[in-house]
């Protein structure tokens, strides 16, 4: 069998892209964010695939570029060739998306690797076009680009350009999904869940302000994790605030208590949204997850009125 596959896996033409992206990505340090190891593993398996290929760029003197053409399609392990060049462009781009919160500047060359990313799965897309290749393998590269294509899209903010590709995207796996056997469709589904906050953040963007209702929705179920989460935080805070402004007191136990420090205010607007989305909740873990992040805000919130208190004490 090939490297790092089972032979199932591996008959020409039925190549299941996302499955080996997602099961990589697993194992290989994106159960907890660390997306340097992966681009190790992704660098590690090229290497594999190359020596076993009889594929090399050249010795340790020189670089010789070389393409994978459709006349290699005998053995789709070409394929996974061009899946990892992407792979391993696209997680150099995240890694240096978590470091440019602090450093700027990898701003720059964070969307370079994103850009390559994409130019690669557009390579794989392009490949996958050959008669060799069978129509589910060709839908899986299809959506695969469409996913990086929104992603470079998102990160230059043209948000209208990135929900057609996140749109493209998301239809190819709900069709994809009624294709396949469980096992696999609920990969494709667990996809579409992912980027449907993307698509509701660009509508957001756009000009669709209920969209910042669903995203809040998302938020509180869980949805909108890793790249996203931030983002959505940030908006949401942001859209509280605005309300906040407007906001002075609240009833309390037949009491009229004003309301003076904006994060309580900003709490008090979020609480009826996490006691409906509580009451909604489908099993006990998401319930759990509500409530631990209702806990969560709760404390921010009581902290930054003790703080303010404080500095009330010292003023008199």
């Amino acid at each position: 069998s090939p490297p790092g596959g089972s032979c199932n896996l591996w008959m020409l033409g039925i190549v299941r892209f996302l499955q080996i992206i997602k099961e990589s990505q697993q194992q290989h340090g994106l159960r907890h964010g660390d997306y340097q190891r992966y681009r190790g593993y992704c660098s590690r398996r090229l290497r594999r695939l190359r020596k076993t290929l009889g594929f090399k760029m050249g010795n340790r003197h020189k670089f010789i570029g070389k393409k994978v053409t459709v006349d290699m399609l005998s053995d789709s392990r070409y394929l996974l060739l061009v899946l990892m060049e992407a792979e391993r462009a696209w997680s150099y781009a995240m890694q240096l998306k978590q470091e440019a919160n602090t450093e700027p500047r990898k701003r720059f060359h964070l969307l370079a690797r994103l850009r390559k990313a994409a130019k690669h799965s557009e390579k794989l897309e392009k490949l996958c076009e050959s008669p060799q290749v069978d129509a589910k393998t060709k839908l899986e590269a299809q959506a695969y680009t469409a996913y990086l294509s929104g992603m470079v899209e998102f990160e230059l903010q043209k948000w209208k350009r990135a929900m057609e590709a996140f749109n493209k995207c998301k239809t190819i796996y709900e069709k994809l999904a009624s294709a396949f056997t469980e096992e696999l469709a609920v990969l494709y589904r667990q996809r579409v869940d992912e980027i449907s906050p993307n698509i509701r953040y660009c509508a957001y963007n756009i000009g669709d302000q209920n969209a910042i209702n669903d995203l809040m929705q998302m938020r509180l179920t869980g949805g909108g994790g890793g790249m996203m989460a931030e983002k959505l935080e940030a908006l949401i805070t942001q859209a509280r605030t605005k309300q906040a402004a407007t906001m002075s007191e609240v009833e309390w136990r037949g009491r009229t208590v004003p309301v003076k420090i904006d994060k309580a205010r900003i709490f008090l607007l979020g609480l009826a949204d996490n006691e409906a989305a509580i009451a909604q909740a489908a099993n006990e873990e998401t319930k759990e997850h509500l409530y631990e992040t209702l806990l969560a805000e709760c404390r921010d919130t009581i902290q930054a009125v003790r703080e303010e208190l404080k500095i009330e004490a010292v003023r008199h």
